[in-house]
């Protein structure tokens, strides 16, 4: 069983980085300004199911892969920066523009996809869920425990 106390400071330790701005929140603010409400909140769903997946593998051992092969660590963070400079330079780029409403609604597949591949390459949700998760929680929680930690997250971030 999980200690009250332990989900809650989870709890806001996950709001207060969803709070602080990174690509995931100017992903989510961009979709839903050019191409509605509907395609942000698909966005947003994509965001939050790979937060929980990288949860998911947090508790699963996931600091272990990194510890036996090292490499596949610093290939998540090359690609995860290498896309966050494309993103940021393509913001860049396109700063003096002005965001134009979408003649085609964007469809909520590709809207969710787009969501869950910018958090699957953002270093913020890889670290988040390797550090923060080894510090707030014992070391030892059953698979129910770490169900409930997952389920906790996804709700958090869907309701955020």
């Amino acid at each position: 069983m999980i200690d009250a106390a332990h989900l809650v400071a989870f709890n806001l330790t996950l709001l207060a980085a969803l709070a602080s701005p990174g690509p995931a929140l100017l992903l989510a603010l961009r979709t839903t300004l050019v191409a509605g409400p509907r395609a942000g909140i698909a966005t947003g769903a994509g965001l939050a199911v790979m937060a929980a997946t990288w949860t998911a593998a947090a508790l699963l051992g996931l600091d272990a892969v990194f510890v036996l092969f090292p490499y596949v660590y610093t290939a998540i963070k090359v690609i995860g920066a290498l896309y966050l400079l494309w993103i940021a330079y393509t913001l860049w780029r396109d700063a003096r523009t002005p965001l134009k409403d979408s003649e085609t609604p964007l469809p909520r597949g590709k809207a969710f996809r787009t969501g869950f591949l910018v958090n699957l390459g953002n270093p913020k949700s890889v670290l988040f869920a390797a550090a923060v998760l080894l510090v707030i929680f014992p070391a030892e929680l059953s698979a129910t425990a770490k169900v409930t930690v997952v389920a906790n997250h996804l709700v958090v971030e869907l309701a955020a």
